[in-house]
C-alpha cells in the first residue's frame, strides 16, 4: 500500500483529533460549489423573480443582507457569485451593504469555525513542533497574514474563515484586516457585475481582459505577502 503523505495525511490527523474538523474542512471546500450548482441554474431560469423585487425598500434590503450573509457565512455560495449578482441587480448603491454582508458572514463563519474546531489546532500542532513554534512566533503579526489571505482570489472565503478560527486570530483583528483585504477583489467582481449585460454573465463572470489582469495582480500580491509573512524573521 502506498504511504499516505502530504495533505491527506494531515487531514487524517485532524480527523483523529476532532471529527468535526474533518467535516468542517470538507464542508467549506466543497459546499460552495455544490450550492452554486443548485442556486445558479435557479437564478438564471427565474430572472423575472428578481425583476419583481423592489430593491429600494428597507425590508428587501434587510432580507437580502441576511440571506447573503448566511450564504457566505455558512459556505453555501462563493462570495464572488454574491458580489457579481449584487452588482448586476443593485448597482453601486448596494456596495456598502455587500461589505456589511461580508462582515456579518465573517463573524458567522468564524463563530462556527471556533465551535467546530475548538482546541484542535493545539492538539494537531503538538505533533508538528516546528509548525507550532512558527505560529507562536508569528502570533503578533496575524493581521498581516489575514490581509494577504483575504486579498488572494484563489483562497476561498469560507475556508479562510475556518482556518482563522483554528488559529484563533480573534474577531476584531479578522474584521479589520479581513475587510480591508477583501475590498479590492470584492470591488473588482462587483464592478464586473455592474457591467454585465444579463444575469448569466453577472453570475458566471466572463473572461474579460480586465478580470484576468485583476486576478493575476491580486494573486501575485497575495502570494508575495504570504511568502513574506512566513519567511520574515521575528523581531
Amino acid at each position: 500500500m502506498t504511504k499516505k503523505t502530504g495533505i491527506f495525511k494531515q487531514f487524517q490527523e485532524a480527523a483523529k483529533v476532532n471529527p468535526l474538523v474533518a467535516f468542517a474542512m470538507l464542508w467549506v471546500t466543497f459546499m460552495p460549489s455544490i450550492g452554486s450548482l443548485a442556486l445558479v441554474p435557479w437564478a438564471i431560469s427565474n430572472p423575472e423573480w428578481f425583476g419583481e423585487l423592489d430593491f429600494l425598500k428597507g425590508i428587501t434590503i434587510a432580507v437580502g443582507l441576511i440571506v447573503s450573509s448566511l450564504l457566505m457565512g455558512l459556505a453555501l455560495m462563493p462570495t464572488t457569485m454574491v458580489a457579481g449578482l449584487s452588482g448586476f441587480l443593485l448597482g453601486w448603491p448596494a456596495f456598502p451593504w455587500l461589505v456589511l454582508g461580508y462582515t456579518l458572514a465573517t463573524v458567522l463563519g468564524y463563530a462556527w469555525g471556533r465551535r467546530a474546531g475548538g482546541d484542535s489546532l493545539d492538539l494537531i500542532l503538538s505533533r508538528f513542533p516546528k509548525a507550532a513554534k512558527l505560529i507562536e512566533e508569528k502570533s503578533d503579526s496575524m493581521g498581516e497574514l489575514i490581509f494577504f489571505v483575504r486579498l488572494s482570489p484563489v483562497i476561498p472565503f469560507a475556508l479562510s474563515n475556518f482556518l482563522f478560527a483554528l488559529l484563533q486570530t480573534g474577531y476584531l483583528r479578522l474584521l479589520i484586516f479581513g475587510t480591508i483585504g477583501m475590498l479590492p477583489r470584492t470591488a473588482a467582481v462587483f464592478f464586473t457585475g455592474t457591467l454585465a449585460s444579463d444575469l448569466i454573465e453577472a453570475l458566471l463572470q466572463g473572461d474579460s481582459n480586465y478580470n484576468v489582469i485583476m486576478f493575476t495582480a491580486l494573486l501575485l500580491l497575495s502570494i508575495w505577502g504570504i511568502w513574506k509573512f512566513f519567511t520574515k524573521k521575528p523581531q
